[in-house]
């Protein structure tokens, strides 16, 4: 998880129906954009635009009830070659580990295409981050989501929170009852200690998920009994 609220208020808006125009964003020797558009040209990948629910337009993602064997780590190339059609790449790491999955989303795309199943990116949502920056990051985080179920992988949602005023955005474009995942390796300071439970149970509340997949040490006993839970050792122990 990651820690941040700011009143965020609104109507939410009608479901958007958007089609992709293709599943290509690069622009590689290979292909005709070489030659008729400047490198990195649409940073923020607005060529693949998402269906959304959402007044923010925070991609949707489809629900899923698989649950992986194992995790394993998306820069880990030893592990992702060893890693089998039980197991799922995950990404809580350090995010300039795993930028590039949003930079450039076709660079690694093969690499999670070959373990066929996925979490979607932890980009972090800190406390004190600007709530701006923290809705971009949820949308960063979807918008990858649904990029690789686009492509085939089998997606499972990962997700973050800060402060009750990140809550309008953290939980948006996942089902309900939908297994889901988190991650308990960045609760470590008192307040962060007490941010967690707190928004871990709005996240019970607001997405009843069939089972959580928690990255890291169980749940605080507040929380623990709210949802079923799976807990995965980090690479730490």
């Amino acid at each position: 998880m990651a820690d941040g609220e700011g009143a965020v208020t609104g109507v939410t808006a009608a479901p958007t129906e958007r089609v992709l125009p293709e599943t290509r964003l690069d622009g590689t020797r290979s292909s005709r954009r070489w030659a008729e558009l400047p490198g990195n040209f649409d940073r923020l990948n607005c060529r693949a635009i998402f269906p959304s629910g959402n007044e923010w337009g925070i991609p949707d993602l489809p629900g899923t009830k698989w649950t992986p064997a194992r995790l394993v780590s998306y820069t880990s190339r030893a592990e992702i070659a060893k890693a089998g059609p039980d197991d799922a790449v995950h990404f809580f790491l350090d995010d300039y580990r795993f930028e590039t999955v949003w930079t450039k989303p076709e660079r690694g795309l093969s690499r999670i295409q070959s373990v066929g199943s996925a979490l979607t990116p932890d980009f972090s949502l800190w406390r004190d981050m600007p709530l701006a920056m923290q809705l971009w990051q949820v949308y960063r985080s979807r918008w990858c989501g649904a990029w690789l179920s686009l492509h085939g992988v089998r997606v499972i949602p990962t997700v973050s929170w800060s402060t009750p005023e990140s809550y309008p955005f953290a939980f948006v474009g996942i089902e309900p009852d939908s297994v889901v995942a988190v991650s308990t390796v960045g609760v470590r300071d008192s307040e962060a200690r007490g941010l967690f439970p707190a928004g871990y149970a709005e996240m019970v509340r607001r997405l009843a998920p069939s089972l959580v997949l928690v990255y890291g040490r169980p749940p605080t006993e507040q929380v623990s009994g709210l949802a079923e839970f799976r807990c995965y050792p980090t690479r730490w122990g």
